[in-house]
């Protein structure tokens, strides 16, 4: 069903866009026809607003995206919806006066209609936003019924109701005994999708009733391909080693990772260059800071289990959590300059040169250390599965889940996250997590 969820950020950019051009068109309408009473100035105006302002509104639409307005899991109507498109219309209104006073290629510097276009355009983008988040919500819901209960399905569910945005409409949940339930279900509901949490051929009876639904048009999903597509995630408790061997049994995918390698030294070359630039600015502020090394080192396990160091700048009092002790530092071990460094990530950089040497990439699942490894391999099912790939700076499960702590069950998550990657890795998903892990780097949030 992703060519629906598709489809909807298709209609909402489409509509975001119609916005914008029609509040100029009013905006010129006031301005002009309205105001000034010059029919003539307002034809002429709108050839000389046009290639500027449309520039401009290439920019609003990359700040709406950065700000999260295009994913649809958010776009309900709440506090925090308001409050998102509020703030990143504050600064589409910065980009716009900044763009004017900094470019004077074009003959126009507009005031009164910049300032007019800008609270039209708030006001039209705010009706127009609230009547679409509306309308995912009432509309064009796909009926579906979950076969068999378990905590996966009962999470499923309780996500789905509360995120009608989706597309997703609950009808039931049937317990495996129950499955002639099916049949009176699609007599009073129109079902379009059943979502089984037992294997289709666990019984002859279950394949035919599946069989028989499928002749009536209606989808079958298998519980774990269902929940990687709604959350993002892999589902560790109810997958076996075999779906390893149907899903990931090739690692190796030539034209990616030759594609991807190349990215990788490219990109590394360049950032080493801005590192070495950095550098003795970096070093002077991480010594006058605390005393103790420039650089943190420690050894994390890559692709294959192989070992490698990790180098970063040091950002905590030296000698913090030596011991390997799975915790995050806490505010008081981290130093002044370290604060600054872990905010705006630079104390990352270092890790270009793992990249060179081709012990990690841009993307992928975060290394981490020997002891936490052979801990968590204890305790988690299919953990040292995620070491399938090479490690990364930047990965799928820091998107989703950025304030993972280290508890068990928290791992599993972001294990889940991992393993989602590993199935799903390309190209088209680098740049996603590349393009989201940017706008996080832009907000400033994440650390």
């Amino acid at each position: 069903m992703a060519w629906q969820r598709h489809i909807k950020v298709f209609l909402l950019l489409t509509g975001d866009i119609f916005v914008f051009y029609v509040s100029l068109a009013l905006t010129l309408v006031i301005r002009y026809a309205i105001i000034n009473r010059d029919i003539a100035t307002f034809i002429s105006s709108v050839n000389v607003h046009l290639i500027p302002f449309t520039i401009i509104f290439i920019f609003w639409l990359i700040t709406l995206w950065m700000a999260g307005l295009y994913d649809l899991a958010k776009l309900r109507n709440d506090d925090l919806f308001y409050k998102t498109i509020t703030i990143a219309f504050g600064i589409n209104t910065a980009i716009a006066i900044a763009f004017f006073y900094f470019i004077s290629y074009f003959i126009i510097t507009p005031k009164i209609s910049l300032f007019i276009d800008i609270a039209v355009t708030f006001l039209a983008l705010g009706f127009w936003r609230t009547r679409f988040n509306e309308w995912l919500q009432k509309s064009l819901h796909i009926n579906l019924v979950f076969l068999g209960a378990g905590p996966e399905t009962l999470e499923l569910k309780e996500h789905l109701v509360h995120n009608p945005q989706l597309g997703y409409k609950v009808v039931a949940a049937i317990a495996p005994d129950n499955i002639d339930e099916l049949k009176s279900i699609f007599e009073t509901h129109k079902i379009s999708l059943i979502v089984s949490a037992l294997r289709f051929d666990q019984t002859e009876r279950l394949t035919k009733i599946l069989l028989e639904f499928l002749k009536k048009g209606t989808n079958i999903s298998d519980l774990d391909k269902f929940y990687e597509a709604i959350t993002g995630r892999v589902p560790v408790s109810i997958i076996q080693e075999v779906w390893f061997l149907e899903n990931i049994g090739e690692v190796q995918q030539a034209f990616y990772e030759t594609a991807k390698r190349a990215f990788d030294i490219l990109g590394a070359a360049l950032l080493g260059i801005i590192t070495l630039a950095i550098f003795p600015f970096a070093a002077l502020a991480i010594k006058v800071s605390y005393p103790g090394p420039v650089f943190y080192r420690q050894p994390r396990i890559g692709r294959n289990n192989k070992m490698f160091i990790l180098t970063k700048f040091r950002s905590l009092a030296d000698g913090i959590n030596k011991d390997g002790e799975m915790r995050k530092p806490v505010e008081e071990e981290i130093t002044r300059v370290g604060k600054f460094l872990r905010k705006t990530h630079i104390d990352e950089l270092p890790q270009t040169w793992n990249i060179l040497l081709g012990q990690m990439s841009f993307i992928g699942p975060r290394p981490e250390k020997p002891n936490f490894v052979k801990k968590l391999s204890d305790e988690i099912p299919f953990y040292d599965m995620r070491h399938l790939v090479k490690p990364g700076i930047a990965g799928w499960a820091q998107l989703n889940n950025p304030y993972a702590g280290p508890s068990v069950r928290e791992t599993i998550e972001k294990l889940q996250y991992d393993l989602y990657y590993i199935k799903n890795r390309s190209i088209l998903l680098d740049i996603k997590v590349m393009l989201k892990t940017l706008r996080v780097l832009l907000s400033g949030a994440g650390r």
